[in-house]
């Protein structure tokens, strides 16, 4: 009895998850939006004290390996403001596959690195750049991974609509 409840819920979601992606898969073609992959990172990091070493390093040594990415389509760094956990860091990179997601930076990385490597014991900034990393290392080890589709037919960025408002209107008659 036990197993066919657990069937049962099982096949359950699997069908309330795919019928958002059917319906709307029906609807687009291949000129259209179609859907992205979406990774959300999120961590704790306490909100006093420890954030500006941390930022620093991020800027400086993790988020160009995002930001000169080409398969990154967008991405954003977001802190808390409101609510009921104020550690909590949100980094949000939109891909256009999954395949995506898994490609590498390549040459614009391996460029920018190679025009800052990272300070070596002795260095101008060498102390800054522990802290930092030592920070980075200790607070982002504990993230948490989540994957999204993102249905590029409904979706709106940067104040603009990128598919249709509503349902889609395919040979003009209002039926």
């Amino acid at each position: 009895m036990k197993s066919k409840i657990l069937l049962a819920a099982g096949v359950v979601m699997l069908v309330g998850w795919s019928m958002p992606q059917i319906a709307l898969a029906q609807d687009d073609d291949d000129d259209g939006p179609g859907i992205r992959t979406v990774h959300v990172i999120s961590f704790e990091l306490p909100p006093l004290g420890s954030r500006g070493p941390f930022f620093r390093f991020m800027r400086d040594r993790v988020e160009p390996n995002i930001q000169l990415n080409p398969h990154v389509i967008n991405s954003r760094v977001m802190t808390h403001i409101y609510g009921s956990n104020a550690s909590e860091i949100v980094l949000v990179r939109e891909y256009a596959s999954w395949e995506d997601m898994g490609a590498g930076c390549g040459q614009p990385c391996r460029d920018y690195f190679e025009a800052n490597p990272a300070p070596e014991e002795g260095d101008d900034g060498y102390d800054d750049f522990v802290e930092g990393r030592d920070l980075f290392n200790k607070y982002f080890s504990n993230h948490r991974d989540e994957i999204y589709n993102a249905f590029m037919p409904v979706a709106k960025i940067e104040g603009e609509i990128v598919g249709t408002v509503g349902r889609p209107d395919d040979d003009g008659d209002d039926d």
